[in-house]
Order: structure tokens, then sequence, then C-alpha cells
């Protein structure tokens, strides 16, 4: 065993010879090393120099014809690429992408258009308007813009919330700001929508302007999976009357979806058997079609066989056929409008109505819309610019509402297509939505037999992907706990409420981990590796060894008013002083450093005992490279532990402070009770400079103000 550690030892020095050796400076304190390598004071930022500096930015599009173009270019990415369109390489895949996506948005829109609570023509102009105004404005090439399950279910139940089915004849009462319509004039369901897609458009522009398109960071991929998955089942018990063809009434509020499946219960004496089953037999179909022999002739046919169309024409025929509607009291859509709607203005009085529901929307479109868009960007080596799909989004959504269109957003399933299709651009675009032209014009009229409960079946199967997303709590619990209850959180949250407040929960609890990581951030004792510059922790490295005299404390997170009792804490203890601490027994707290195993304080494992030898420290160096910036608090802690610590005998330094720590510390009067002398660039500069003896030519500390 031996040998063999000295054949590799010898074998590393080989191989480390033939390398150059980087020159080693002499070890010299955090004052030395700037006044060595130049350090460039901080520039104090006033307010007038930065409103100066953005009115500068802001203003910078009008100085010329020339940048002002290129700005208004900006913001249409059109005119950018599609001058360098390479129409002999990339129109084929295009037209390709945009029939087939074309196929799969007639009979996803007509059964998200029935979600939303609308009619399910209004489902099909939403595939088409907002498809058309993104390829404008958006910066994604595979993004598919129109119906989108989750959406469609805000939508709908905002509309149910301000127009309910039961009244006929509505109009606001603003009087006292209820969310319900009270009888004055007509209002139809298309109205209220409207006015949705106008307060969502409005929103989206809003956070573009004030440049929140960060917020997107404190959506993870947990609370984005969470979320859409409790949604898929609010989604799934939305159908359920379609396919027993009964009618429920509306339930809000906690356990919503408790009551709902309460109340089917109740109803399935009276269900439509004939329903049932074409709702099932349609079901099996799309599953038989999409998970066997979809995945089989993949090899042969680049684009999906369109099982969902195929069952449309099929249900159609044999509905008309026998005359469901008339025979077994089917349910059927009916007349379909001929054309497109003509445009008019959205009620205006309507938006405060809906701009809460609108806010949570617009965060839905976006978040799902950028991260399909990145995730595509990724695999395909393009960028995509999400201040720049916020004002996509806000331009396509203001534009939509003028015909007839609820917010729109991107969906996976469509975009997936678009790639598997080999689509290069969003010119894809104008070729699905001349398909839809088609059906909106010439075949609608002929889809009025065209049972309801086989558009029910469509989103159920459709629902699948997102079922799937609980496969993630198992890698998630091995990966992180933290991770793991962020999106248990999310889905219950969604479950038991509804989506808006489920949404809104969601966000707060994401935001409450993030600061529960940095209050109960880990700390370790370091030890030296043998042979190199490297001090690692103690508990996780077998050879680290401790440096005689010399305590290394590394806290691993932001020091702040949230956790600076935890720090102190944890220094206290590992000095050895827990007298300081005054807070009983907690000794047995959850640090790392304070693991403590009586039965191996002898031998090998004494210098990793962090209350062993308590008496033998004399230096306790504090790693700050993990300390991203601190505050007031955790300036003022410092303060505190370096008086303390030096009543007691024990002087402290601190190694690798970055330079918006060393700023505050000097702001808040820290380095006038510490001299400059105690930091230290690196560990391993404070490390020598002690063992060397070096420390009191340096002076390790001021007098105490």
């Amino acid at each position: 065993m031996q040998a063999t550690e000295i054949a590799m030892s010898q074998e590393r020095s080989g191989n480390a010879a033939d390398r150059p050796t980087p020159p080693r400076r002499q070890p010299m304190n955090q004052e030395e090393f700037d006044e060595r390598f130049g350090l460039i004071a901080a520039r104090r930022k006033t307010a007038r120099g930065q409103l100066k500096k953005e009115l500068k930015k802001n203003c910078a599009p009008c100085r010329s014809g020339s940048a002002l173009l290129a700005t208004i270019a900006s913001f249409v990415p059109i005119v950018t690429w599609l001058p360098r369109y390479r129409w002999r390489t990339d129109l084929m895949h295009d037209v390709i992408g945009g029939l087939t996506v074309g196929i799969m948005h007639v009979p996803q829109g007509m059964a998200y258009g029935v979600l939303a609570s609308l009619d399910p023509v209004y489902g099909l102009y939403t595939s088409f308007f907002p498809a058309l105004f993104y390829m404008f404005f958006g910066t994604s090439r595979h993004n598919s813009l129109g119906v989108f399950a989750v959406v469609s279910l805000m939508v709908g139940s905002v509309r149910l919330r301000v127009l309910p089915d039961e009244i006929s004849t509505t109009a606001m009462d603003v009087m006292n700001a209820t969310t319900t319509i009270s009888a004055v004039d007509r209002l139809q369901p298309i109205t209220v929508v409207t006015s949705i897609t106008l307060a969502v458009g409005l929103v989206q522009l809003a956070m573009a302007l004030m440049r929140l398109d960060f917020l997107t960071a404190y959506l993870s991929d947990q609370v984005v999976a969470g979320f859409t998955t409790g949604a898929a089942c609010h989604v799934f018990a939305a159908q359920l009357n379609k396919v027993l063809n009964v009618n429920l009434p509306r339930h809000t509020g906690f356990l919503r979806l408790y009551f709902m499946v309460e109340e089917l219960a109740f109803a399935l004496p009276e269900a439509n058997l004939v329903t049932v089953a074409v709702s099932l037999c349609s079901m099996a179909f799309l599953v038989f079609g999409k998970e066997l022999v979809n995945p089989r002739v993949k090899t042969l046919i680049p684009v999906p066989i369109p099982f969902e169309l195929i069952l449309v024409i099929i249900g159609t025929a044999v509905s008309h056929f026998f005359n469901f509607k008339q025979h077994y009291h089917v349910k059927v859509v009916e007349a379909i409008p001929v054309g497109l709607p003509a445009p008019t203005l959205p009620r205006l009085d309507l938006v405060p109505l809906v701009i809460g529901d609108a806010i949570g929307i617009a965060i839905v479109i976006f978040v799902v819309t950028v991260s399909m868009g990145k995730l595509f960007a990724k695999r395909h080596g393009y960028r995509v610019d999400t201040r720049q799909e916020l004002y996509a989004l806000g331009f396509m959504e203001c534009l939509c509402s003028l015909f007839s269109v609820y917010p729109a957003s991107t969906a996976l399933a469509r975009s997936l297509v678009y790639e598997a299709a080999g689509t290069k651009t969003q010119l894809a675009t104008i070729f699905s939505c001349g398909l839809l032209l088609i059906v909106i014009y010439l075949v609608g009229p002929l889809l009025y037999a065209l049972p309801m409960c086989i558009l029910a079946a469509i989103v159920i199967v459709a629902l699948k992907g997102m079922f799937m997303q609980f496969t993630q709590l198992i890698s998630l619990w091995s990966l992180s706990k933290m991770d793991f209850l962020v999106w248990l959180v999310s889905f219950l949250a969604t479950f038991c409420y509804d989506v808006t407040e489920g949404l809104a929960i969601s966000i707060a609890f994401a935001l409450l981990t993030v600061v529960f990581r940095s209050q109960w951030a880990r700390s370790h004792n370091l030890g030296k590796l043998p042979g190199t510059g490297d001090y690692r922790d103690l508990e996780r490295y077998d050879h680290a060894a401790e440096v005689r005299g010399v305590r290394i404390f590394r806290f691993e997170g932001p020091l702040l008013f949230t956790n600076v009792e935890r720090f102190k804490r944890s220094v206290h203890l590992l000095s050895g002083h827990a007298e300081l601490e005054a807070a009983g027994n907690e000794e047995e707290d959850e640090v790392v450093i304070v693991r403590a195993d009586e039965e191996q304080v002898d031998g090998k494992n004494e210098s990793k005992n962090p209350l062993a030898r308590k008496a033998r420290i004399v230096h306790l160096v504090i790693d700050c490279s993990a300390i991203s910036y601190t505050d007031c608090m955790g300036a003022n802690a410092m303060k505190e532990i370096f008086n303390e610590m030096r009543n007691h005998g024990v002087a402290i330094y601190f190694a690798k402070a970055n330079a918006q720590v060393i700023d505050l510390f000097r702001a808040s009067g820290f380095l006038e009770i510490v001299s400059k002398a105690n930091f230290y660039p690196s560990v391993e500069d404070a490390v020598t400079c002690i063992t060397s003896g070096n420390i009191a030519a340096r002076g390790v500390a001021k007098s105490t103000v």
C-alpha cells in the first residue's frame, strides 16, 4: 500500500515537473497586498449621479435618426432576422413545422376555449392572433404561442367569478367594488375576458418598463412544477362534468376540489352513459396513438401523427350520423361563427375588477414562456432576451385584446413539435396561422356536431405531462430536502386553494426558504491539506489537519441580521469559550463545527475535535471567502467577536474578505477598532504570517475605542 502511494506520489511529482510552476509571492497582509497590486478605491455612487447616468442612457436613442431607428428595431426583432433569413435551407423546415403545429392548434384551441369558460371558437382566435403578433416581437425561435391549459383555467376562474353563468344580464357595481356584476346592461363573457387580456398586457408592459424581469429568478423550477401540477388537478376536475354530461355548481375557496368531487359523486346517477362511453373511447384512442403508435413511427415520420385532429374528425362524423344531440342528449359544440372577429375596444371599466388576477396570470405566462424559450435557446445555440420577451408578451396581449382573444401563453407540447419538425424561425407561424384561417372560414361550420366530451377527453389526456412531474419528488428527496418541500408546498397550496392563491403562496414560501437558507448557514472548522496551501473542512477530508495553535473558521453564507446570533454562537463554541454564549444548551445546535465526539478526542482525531485542546487556541482565522456580503449588524457582530476573543487572549484575523465586505467594515467604523493588518488576502497568508512569528510586527490590533 505504501509502495503504491509512493509510486503515485512520484508520478504526480513527475507530471508536475513537466508543467510550469506559477511564481510564488511572499506572504503579506491585505494592506500590503492592496498597496502592491494597486487597489482602486470604490467610487461612491450618488443618487444624482445614478439619475444622470440613467437619463443619459435613456436619451441616447434620441441623439440621431439612426439611433432612434435602431432602438425601435430592437423592440421588433423580426426586422433584424427576416432580412438574413436563409430561404433555401430554412423555408421547408418552417413550412413543415408550421403546418404540423397548425393541425394541433385546431383541437387544442377548441378544447381549451371551453376550459376558459368560453365558446370553442374563442380558443381558435387565441391560437391565431397571439402567435401572429409574437412573430414580430418575440426572440424565441421555437415558442408556440396560443392556448395553454393552466392559463385557460385561470382565465375561466376569473370569468366565472366576475360573471357567473347564472347571470344573463349584467353590469358592474362600481359603488361597492364587488367581484360580481349587477344587472344594468348586457355583458358577454368575452367582454370580461378581453378586459382580462388587456390587464395582463398592461401588467407585463409595466414589468418591462420597471425592469422586473429578474423576478423570474424567484420562481424556481420546483415552484413552477409544483404549481402547474396542482393546476393540472383543477383542470382535470373541471373536465369531469363534461365527461359525465352533468351540471355542477361552482365552488371557490379552500378545498374547492373536494367539494367539486363531492358534487360529482352525488351526480353520478344522473350521468349520461353515452357521453361517458364516448369520453372513455376518446381517451383510449388518444393514449393508444400518442403513447404506442407515435413513438414507434418516430423514426419513419419526422412529425407526430395528429391523433387529436383525427379524433375530432371521427367524433364529429359519428355524432352527426347518429344524431347524438337529439337521440342521446349529448352536448355538442353547435354553431361556430365564420370568419375573424372585428376589432373592438375592451371595457376599461372592468380592468380594476380583474387587475389582481391579471398579475398572477401575467407572471405565469412570462415564466412559462421564458423558461421554454431558454430551454430551446440552449439546445440550438441562440439567445433569448428576457426583457424583450416581457415587451413582446405585453404588446401581444394588448393587441389581442382588440380581437376577442383571451390571454395566451407558450405551450410545451406544441413547442416541442416545432423543435422536432426542425423549425428554424418564427416564420413557421405564417403557415400555422394560414391553416387556422382555413378552419375558421371554411371548416368551422362543419364541426357543429362535435361532442363537448371529446374536447374534454383531449384536455385530460394532454395533462399527462404535467402529472408526470410527480416523479420529480423522488430525485428531489435525495438531492435537496428544501427543494422537495418547495415543490410539495407549491403543489398543496394550488391543490387546496385556487390557482391564483396557490401561485401567491408558492412564491411566498419560495422566498421564505431563501431566508431559511441564509439564517441557518453552515459553518466549518478548516484544516490544511499536507503539501498544499489549501484548507478544507476537517469533517470531510481525512488528511486535513489543524495548524497548531490556530483555528480556522469558515461561515458559508452572507452575514446578515438574520444569522448574526448563529455566527457568534458558532465562533464561541469553536474557540472553546462557550461561556460567552448565554443561550443555555445551544451547544447542541445543528452547527457542523461543534459536533464533538468525546470518545474520539484522543489520538488522531484529537486535533479535529472543535472543543478539544481549548487552551492551545491563541489565534483564530475567520475565512470570509464564503461571506458574499454583510450588513450593519453583521459588521457589529464582527466587532463584538473581536473584542470578546481578545479579552480571552485569542487574536482574530480575517482572510479573503471581498472588497464589498471590507468597504462596509470601513464605513461602519470596524477598521477603527481592528487594523487592516489583521486582514489577509488568503488563509495561507494569514497562517504563514502567524506561524512565522511576523504578526506582532504587523500590529495585531488597535486599542479599543
